[in-house]
């Protein structure tokens, strides 16, 4: 005996019905029964109004199109997967909760646990970040872009289960002088430190009453965590500084970069302002048009800096109130130089 197709709307495999095409496709000569099974799609959820479509001028009335909801897939069948193929230690409840999200992340998750199954006495070796995530992925960025760390974390697994290390940028630094007890500059900006450097192969070692030793380009952000590398990145005479400076430009991201630097590594050394280079921006500004603050900029600052700077702490709320900054360059080569 031959089985009999019913028809439904989604053997039309189209997002968007009009209703001349559910009248064609299911042969409806009858307005009123073209009604009642439109109706009844929609209450069973297998079509919604486009009520943007509008409606006819038929009584009653129909939208002139209608949406077709996807069915819902049945995804049980991923049960036995989790609940049997899972590692006694994997964390099974969040994927059993969000099977659809499993069904997404299947093949990733099959192969951490092929990787965790075979290679478990690797994990006792520590790699880079990087290095692991090829290992297990083939896929380089895959743990530093968040998607393998989102995986683990739904296995209620941590970054530390798979004996990884950070590798922060190394930052540029230069010497003229090869000593210990070096005076160290931390500079925000990559023009300001070249200039230095530019004046340093000149001959000079003082800057607006400061004597230095050694700059360090920040890159801005990027010197928050490559100062956690310090003792590994530079040589020997650079260990354990007698002074350590910080000179960015006056807004609200270099007092925050300073700020969190001071607070992040205060076991490590001491961080104080390069406050007569700050206070010769102030000067400088007096006289110049200065570039207002980016919307996007966060303004959130402590206490710190304004303190440090007293007595030109309110001058600066009233620059930041103004809307505008100071910018590092504004102290160029030949005030430098002059100085």
């Amino acid at each position: 005996m031959e089985l009999i197709k019913i028809k439904t709307v989604y053997d039309l495999e189209k997002k968007l019905l009009s209703v001349t095409e559910i009248q064609e496709y299911f042969n409806i000569d009858n307005y009123l029964k073209l009604v009642e099974l439109i109706n009844s799609l929609v209450e069973e959820g297998i079509l919604a109004e486009v009520k943007g479509s509008k409606s006819n001028t038929m009584n009653p009335p129909l939208y002139n199109k209608y949406r077709v909801i996807p069915k819902e897939e049945n995804l049980e069948f991923l049960e036995n997967d989790i609940n049997y193929n899972f590692p006694l230690n994997f964390n099974r409840e969040f994927y059993l909760n969000n099977l659809k999200k499993y069904k997404e992340d299947k093949e990733y998750v099959k192969v951490f646990i092929e990787y965790f199954r075979k290679y478990r006495e690797s994990l006792l070796t520590p790699m880079s970040i990087n290095e692991r995530s090829f290992e297990i992925w083939g896929k380089e960025k895959f743990l530093k872009d968040g998607s393998g760390q989102s995986i683990l974390k739904n296995l209620g697994l941590s970054l530390e289960t798979l004996n990884v290390y950070t590798t922060p940028e190394p930052f540029v630094y230069f010497s003229c002088k090869k000593e210990r007890n070096q005076r160290v500059l931390i500079i925000e900006n990559k023009d300001t430190w070249y200039t230095i450097r530019k004046l340093m192969l000149e001959g000079k070692s003082t800057f607006l009453n400061e004597e230095l030793d050694t700059i360090i380009y920040g890159s801005g952000k990027t010197i928050e965590k490559a100062l956690e590398e310090y003792e590994y990145t530079v040589e020997d005479y650079l260990l354990n500084p007698s002074r350590v400076l910080y000179w960015g430009d006056i807004d609200f991201e270099g007092i925050s970069i300073y700020e969190r630097l001071k607070n992040r590594y205060l076991d490590k050394f001491k961080i104080d302002l390069f406050k007569n280079a700050y206070i010769k921006m102030l000067k400088l500004a007096g006289a110049r048009k200065l570039p207002k603050f980016s919307e996007k900029q966060n303004r959130n600052i402590d206490n710190i800096f304004l303190k440090e700077m007293e007595p030109y702490g309110e001058e600066i709320l009233n620059l930041f109130q103004s809307g505008v900054y100071i910018p590092q360059e504004i102290v160029n080569y030949n005030i430098l130089r002059r100085e």
